[in-house]
């Protein structure tokens, strides 16, 4: 009899899938996009590495611990810890824990989250290279989140290195009545004494949205005086912004899925680092909250604008050139005032944008890549790739995706 079709083989294969199985819980909301994105990410790594029987119940951010947590028994939970309630239950349960959500700080329960060193310099290299030289940064209250408060000090850090003008604002805390009507009005006072044109960080979309409708109440135009972009990239909220809000996508899949793999470790016993695990963001969202350079150089101005929307078809400088009608010498140190780099770095850069673009949203080959970036050699492009980013094409696509 051949072994893989014997009754009592098959029993005990299946016996040994079983005993290899482990309980899971997922206290993580189904409310938001981005904790909706983590559940992917832990799902992935389910499917390819693990053998778990996952438990959830779709619940919000705010819920108290469910009532079936206290006779739950079993091997591991992903949470998003939101407040101390929930820490004392997780810590009841006696078993591995890794949280997602980085609000609390519990000795024993290592965490997973965004890197927001990189999400910070994103957001403000990316003002910087529309021309903004003029940064803010709206927040939550000092301590109401830490990675909020890191976001800030990032920032803080990042403007005064560059020698900006820079500007911060803490939301207040509001406990009765209109909360968004109140945090707005205070937004909007302090916006109006900003010094103009002036790039702002929200720390989070849902404070991009409130700083987008307090410029609205000051009639401040978005992008021409004002720049915003805020932080998730929470696609309902980015469209339901007037105008639409840039963001960093956080790569919460790649998140869940690093998370889930630190569970699994700690539930085979393996030993883990007792500090918070960093992922880096994809990259920032560009849309019309920011789609401005920031100069009153209209020649500048111009020259960027073609370049953004034709860099990628293979224009030479001698084609922007020849579109404001200047001549190089008259065009690169009026550019280079603006922008810090000159025409060529600034095709060549917007080229590299796309080829990010292309290396995590599809599985193009180099050479198609290379086409659609507008470059005309592959190998071109990996040498300019590396020299960029430190990093290959393979490595760059590898890390970034799960």
């Amino acid at each position: 009899m051949v072994m893989g079709s014997c009754p009592r083989y098959e029993r005990m294969q299946r016996s040994v899938r079983r005993a290899r199985q482990r309980r899971v819980a997922l206290l993580i909301e189904s409310s938001r996009a981005y904790a909706r994105e983590l559940i992917g990410g832990v799902a992935r790594f389910n499917r390819e590495r693990a053998d778990w029987r996952v438990e959830f119940t779709p619940r919000g951010l705010d819920d108290p611990p469910p009532a079936w947590l206290k006779t739950w028994k079993g091997d591991g939970i992903l949470a998003r810890i939101n407040d101390r309630q929930m820490a004392s239950a997780l810590s009841r349960k006696r078993v591995p824990v890794v949280d997602l959500r980085r609000t609390l700080r519990r000795r024993g329960v290592p965490s997973v989250g965004p890197d927001d060193a990189v999400v910070t310099r994103l957001v403000v290299d990316h003002f910087r290279q529309n021309g903004f030289r003029r940064l803010a940064f709206v927040g939550l209250p000092v301590g109401a989140h830490k990675a909020m408060d890191a976001r800030a000090a990032h920032f803080r850090r990042l403007a005064e290195q560059a020698g900006h003008e820079h500007w911060q604002l803490n939301v207040k805390v509001v406990t009765r009545g209109d909360r968004w009507e109140t945090q707005c009005k205070q937004i909007s006072r302090w916006i109006e004494r900003l010094d103009r044109p002036c790039a702002i960080m929200a720390c989070n979309d849902d404070l991009g949205l409130q700083v987008l409708d307090a410029c609205r109440r000051a009639g401040i135009t978005v992008p021409d005086e004002i720049a915003v972009a805020g932080v998730g990239n929470d696609e309902c909220l980015c469209s339901l912004a007037l105008p639409a809000l840039t963001s960093v996508d956080l790569n919460p899949r790649k998140v869940g899925y690093e998370a889930a793999g630190l569970l699994d470790r700690m539930m085979a016993g393996k030993s883990v680092p007792d500090r918070e695990t960093v992922v880096a963001p994809l990259g920032i969202v560009a849309r019309m909250s920011s789609d401005v350079v920031a100069t009153e150089d209209a020649t500048v101005a111009q020259a960027v604008l073609f370049i953004r929307q034709h860099a990628c078809g293979g224009i030479q400088v001698a084609d922007v050139l020849r579109h404001v009608c200047v001549s190089r010498a008259s065009l690169e140190p009026r550019f280079k005032r603006v922008l810090g780099r000159t025409v060529h770095q600034e095709i060549r850069r917007v080229r590299l944008l796309r080829v990010k673009e292309l290396l995590v949203a599809t599985d193009m080959p180099i050479k198609q890549i290379a086409r659609q970036a507008g470059f005309r050699y592959p190998e071109y492009m990996m040498r300019v790739f590396l020299r960029a980013t430190g990093r290959t094409l393979k490595e760059y696509r590898g890390s970034v995706r799960v």
